[in-house]
């Protein structure tokens, strides 16, 4: 598909082009497709991490080092360590995403993805040499901390190089290594799992290295994010970077006219703090809105009960009695991902408002079945087991279909540029916070010598999940195919919820107008040399 340029009649019905070329078909946007794949190294190290570590506190072989033999022969672990173990990773996951707004303005978007490259590095080499317990918890913190930032500023990346068109598809595929890498994760610890050595766990790690060695060699390579060099000062690298991405795709006109916008926006926020003050400009004017509406959004995760099927699903399979509780997870999350890719063909045509609202509302309808199938004493525990493998599937579908990918989308496109990455930072931070409680409190709920509810809990987040559904549907706007700095000016504006999608942006026309007046000059010059792009200029020379 083509998006030509719009004539606009001028005097005596002449015509005078206002529009870039744009071709909006994956293949002429390969480049953009090639980023995706390659931010989603950095998202399945995340997964993988998530789905081979908890694993390893079930392996006789981790335990022999970090945990004690029961009088029967079998191996366990204190409650202490298996707590810290689980907690730190989340601690330093939530630092790193508090931390990815400072850090990414002063080193930028490639540089920390870098940074977190070789703090992953680090931790997985200390976890797989040491047998100490001080190590194995800084390991953990500092696997957490480089994931952190590896989850935002991926994400963060893919927000400000995309365009506008294929942003929802880029976020469904790049999102989708996440469950890939945990169900890669989870396959590899049931091959090692019986191994009565070290390398039950220690062939996980080695498992691990491939992906962030990877994205710190050829990070150097990758050029940065045009609208993060524009904001600090650098246009020509940022056009030039902003080519590079649409080459293609975009003639000349159009990467003029994008280029115009972004110049605009990082001319209004130059004059604000640049230093760690910024983080102050989230809780102010128009930004307020901004800021309630990503990290409400972004805490939607949470609050449908993600952390208590996705921590607690094995648990609650094997308490089930219906077969291997680790095959079944596989296949659950395999359900999952089939969810995610399904979401590829919809996010163009519905957009992100619709996928999130659908999610939530399966997710919640979801909780409350699961909750009834417990509560009624005349269901077989059989039967009651198959119902809640099926449930949890159908869970982990709508979870990924509407939720996993778009709530990431949306905490990092309707930002302000400036404070982007402080925004995703502060929504994921506190969605990781809220992960954590879920996971502290649920054994308190679910454990037999507690309140022993087990499944029933559900029906406290099947309440949570009415609380986000009615969030979502009164709170985000829908701003499919808008650029980010159209987006910028509705929110500057206070454009309703509900008028998003039929407001025209006056500022942005005005950008691309400019964009045309400068394309000319820069033809007449003789810097631009394709054909195509030069006749659309001296047409609208001549006419004008």
């Amino acid at each position: 598909m083509v998006a030509h340029a719009t004539d606009r009649p001028e005097k005596g019905g002449e015509v005078v082009v206002t529009e870039g070329v744009k071709d909006l078909s994956l293949r002429a946007n390969w480049r953009t497709i090639a980023i995706t794949l390659y931010m989603g190294i950095s998202l399945f190290e995340y997964g993988f991490d998530k789905g081979a570590i908890a694993g390893f506190q079930a392996m006789p072989g981790f335990l022999q080092i970090f945990g004690y033999q029961n009088p029967n022969g079998s191996w366990n672990i204190h409650s202490g360590p298996q707590q810290i173990i689980s907690s730190f990773m989340i601690l330093g996951a939530i630092i790193g995403a508090l931390l990815t707004g400072p850090v990414g303005s002063y080193l930028g978007r490639r540089h920390s993805m870098m940074m977190a490259s070789l703090l992953v590095i680090i931790a997985i080499m200390l976890m797989a040499i040491t047998t100490s317990f001080g190590a194995l918890y800084f390991s953990r913190l500092l696997c957490g901390i480089g994931n952190g930032f590896l989850l935002n500023f991926s994400m963060v990346y893919l927000q400000e190089s995309a365009p506008p068109h294929m942003r929802g598809l880029c976020f469904g595929v790049v999102t989708s290594w996440i469950t890939i890498g945990t169900t890669v994760g989870m396959v590899i610890n049931k091959e090692t799992a019986g191994m009565m050595s070290r390398e039950a766990y220690r062939i996980p790690l080695y498992a691990c290295f491939p992906a962030p060695a990877i994205l710190f060699l050829t990070l150097p390579f990758l050029h940065e994010s045009p609208r993060w060099l524009l904001h600090h000062g650098r246009p020509e690298e940022a056009l030039a970077s902003l080519r590079f991405l649409r080459k293609g795709a975009y003639d000349e006109v159009a990467v003029q006219q994008e280029f115009e916008e972004m110049k605009a926006i990082a001319a209004r926020e130059a004059e604000t703090q640049a230093d760690w003050r910024l983080i102050f400009e989230l809780f102010r004017g128009t930004n307020l809105r901004r800021t309630i509406i990503c990290v409400g959004v972004g805490t939607a995760n949470a609050g449908v009960g993600a952390m208590f099927i996705l921590a607690f699903g094995t648990y609650f399979f094997k308490t089930a009695e219906v077969g291997d509780p680790f095959l079944w997870t596989i296949i659950s999350n395999c359900v999952g991902l089939a969810g995610l890719m399904l979401t590829w063909v919809f996010v163009g045509r519905v957009g992100r408002r619709h996928l999130i609202i659908i999610g939530c509302a399966l997710c919640t309808v979801c909780m409350i079945v699961m909750a009834a199938l417990y509560t009624n004493n005349g269901l077989s525990r059989h039967n009651a087991g198959i119902g809640l493998i099926v449930t949890t599937s159908v869970y982990l579908f709508g979870f990924n279909f509407g939720l996993e990918p778009y709530v990431y989308l949306v905490a990092g496109e309707l930002p302000a540029q400036n404070l982007r990455a402080y925004t995703m930072g502060l929504a994921s931070g506190v969605s990781f916070i809220f992960g954590w409680l879920t996971a502290f409190t649920t054994p308190y709920f679910i454990n037999k010598a507690e309140l022993n509810w087990g499944p029933k809990y559900g029906y406290i987040w099947f309440v949570s999940g009415l609380i986000v559904t009615a969030f979502v549907y009164f709170m985000l706007p829908e701003v499919r195919g808008r650029t980010l700095e159209e987006i910028d000016e509705m929110f500057r504006n206070k454009v309703a919820t509900r008028d998003f999608p039929k407001y025209v942006c006056v500022e942005i026309e005005e950008a691309r107008e400019r964009a045309i007046m400068n394309t000319r000059a820069f033809a007449k010059e003789g810097s631009i040399e394709e054909k195509h792009i030069s006749a659309h200029v001296e047409n609208a020379d001549n006419k004008v």
